[in-house]
């Protein structure tokens, strides 16, 4: 079951941010990003659902900050400006 929930995490995957390098970003794959993590890659994972989605299953390490509750990120930042930003939600809504 736990591997079900790290697959339709990693399907989640929505971007990625490096605030090093003069603020780029690019996007991730679940490939990429499953190998970061396997390589235990410096890297802060950002989960970005409700805290109900986050207790359901996660992407090990990845800390819950829900958009809807507008959190100060900047407590949860690493000193290390060089450490990527990994988001995922579970996507946008259309209509």
């Amino acid at each position: 079951m736990k591997i079900k929930w790290l697959a339709l995490a990693l399907s989640m995957l929505l971007l990625t941010a490096s605030y090093a390098a003069a603020q780029q970003f690019k996007d991730v794959t679940s490939k990429e990003l499953k190998k970061m993590i396997d390589a235990k890659e410096k890297v802060v994972i950002v989960d970005a659902r409700g805290k109900w989605e986050y207790k359901q299953g996660h992407i090990p390490t990845a800390i819950n900050i829900p958009t809807s509750e507008n959190p100060t990120i900047q407590q949860f930042l690493p000193a290390d400006k060089d450490v990527p930003l990994i988001f995922y939600c579970h996507g946008g809504t259309s209509g």
